[in-house]
């Protein structure tokens, strides 16, 4: 008798695969938070080793180099990432103390100033995406005249860094004090305003300085490497923008002497492949106003920069959200964009510095003026206390409770002596 196998089909029933598929789900979300942590704190840890590289390889640059000091200066482009640029010392011209008068107006006020450009010994370093860097100015240090809550407002004469002449907003910076707090001002955290400008202007004029870009440098003493002393007096750094400053519908350079050659001179800042020996030359020119027309503060292709010890390391989205705000703009990938008070739209970087408060729901700006430019100094005043760690719950939704909100920003000083970075605890 043949004998017969029978083979039975195992399968799994809809039930069990539903267990199955929960179970995998639950493990899953359980491990999310774990994962998004672990990516965050290597993230943290990363920006972390380049700022510290960074700083270290400014702080060489001064050690080897014997013509002048050197500097980190800490530029941002919108919707790219924030990026420390080694520069150098190449000279000193005789400037405009005022950058919203031209050096040749005879009501101006002028001082020399310093001229740093970027040194072609030592990469520019970029942090991981969302991290930044903010520059810690004393109190009293930022030049706001006439829209402060002193009365009459203090002012910091001959200055300029981060310098309007009716400034809104978060330029509208705090002398006297504190809007959250409620304390004298303790200083402000600025950002580096590099990279919000109106590329479209070419013509200077007579008029204000078109394009304010501002940023902060930590600055090193040639030959020994210590960190120079903090001043609030800015000097220029050179950060082209690949175009020729013009005073005239005919395209003329604002240089009188000799006479403007036109595309083919040598005083073009776009036709230059080394812009450390280019930027040498141009501040030796005379008359002084050439030298100031084509590298001053005036320019379009100079930064305004103030040197600080302290810096503050942190998440742009996660202060964001500490904040209160909804998320960031999508163009700046920052709380940046648009005009004073709006949401940016265009796919396209904002003209100026301007915090977007339409990121923010009405319910923050409560205590708060009615302008858009009231808003955004208050969110100004709210990321100080964050970088601080003195916010509370209440300063940002009125009614939540004074429970602290805690901060992830990490504060590092420089020490004088020796230029070394610690951070503080």
């Amino acid at each position: 008798m043949m004998s017969r196998t029978i083979r039975h089909r195992v399968a799994f029933t809809l039930v069990e695969l539903l267990v199955v598929i929960g179970i995998i789900a639950l493990l899953a979300a359980s491990g999310v938070p774990a994962i998004r942590s672990m990516i965050y704190s290597s993230s943290g840890s990363m920006a972390e080793s380049q700022l510290r590289f960074a700083l270290g390889a400014a702080r060489d640059l001064a050690i080897r180099n014997a013509s002048g000091d050197t500097a980190a200066v800490f530029t941002y482009e919108p919707g790219g990432r924030l990026t420390i640029v080694p520069v150098i010392y190449v000279g000193t011209i005789l400037d405009t103390k005022d950058p919203e008068k031209p050096v040749t107006d005879s009501t101006t006020i002028q001082g020399y100033r310093e001229v740093f450009a970027p040194s072609a010994l030592a990469e520019p370093v970029q942090l991981p995406a969302g991290w930044m860097v903010r520059g810690f100015a004393p109190a009293g240090s930022v030049f706001a005249p006439g829209n402060n809550n002193d009365s009459p407002p203090v002012q910091v004469p001959s200055n300029g860094w981060y310098y309007e002449v009716s400034p809104v907003g978060n330029r509208r910076l705090n002398l006297g004090t504190d809007l959250i707090s409620g304390l004298p001002s303790r200083g402000n955290w600025v950002f580096p305003e590099t990279g919000f400008f109106d590329a479209s202007i070419t013509d200077r004029g007579s008029g204000p300085r078109p394009n304010s870009r501002n940023t902060f440098m930590v600055r090193f003493q040639s030959g020994t490497g210590r960190i120079v002393a903090v001043s609030p007096n800015p000097i220029v750094v050179l950060l082209p923008r690949n175009r020729i400053d013009t005073n005239s519908a005919a395209a003329l350079a604002d240089v009188k002497s000799p006479v403007w050659a036109g595309s083919s001179d040598w005083r073009r800042i776009d036709h230059t492949d080394n812009l450390v020996s280019w930027a040498r030359s141009v501040c030796s020119l005379v008359p002084a106003a050439d030298a100031a027309s084509l590298v001053g503060c005036r320019s379009t292709d100079a930064v305004l920069v103030a040197s600080v010890n302290i810096i503050a390391l942190y998440d742009e989205s996660r202060m964001a959200s500490a904040l209160g705000a909804r998320g960031l703009n999508r163009v700046t990938g920052g709380i940046y964009g648009g005009a004073v008070g709006a949401i940016s739209t265009s796919n396209e970087a904002p003209k100026a510095p301007n915090i977007d408060v339409g990121l923010w729901p009405a319910s923050t700006f409560v205590a708060s003026g009615g302008s858009q430019a009231e808003k955004a100094e208050r969110v100004q005043m709210l990321i100080n206390n964050y970088l601080l760690n003195a916010l509370r719950a209440q300063n940002i939704t009125p009614g939540s409770g004074t429970n602290a909100v805690d901060s992830d920003a990490r504060i590092f000083t420089v020490d004088t002596y020796i230029g070394s970075v610690s951070e503080a605890k």
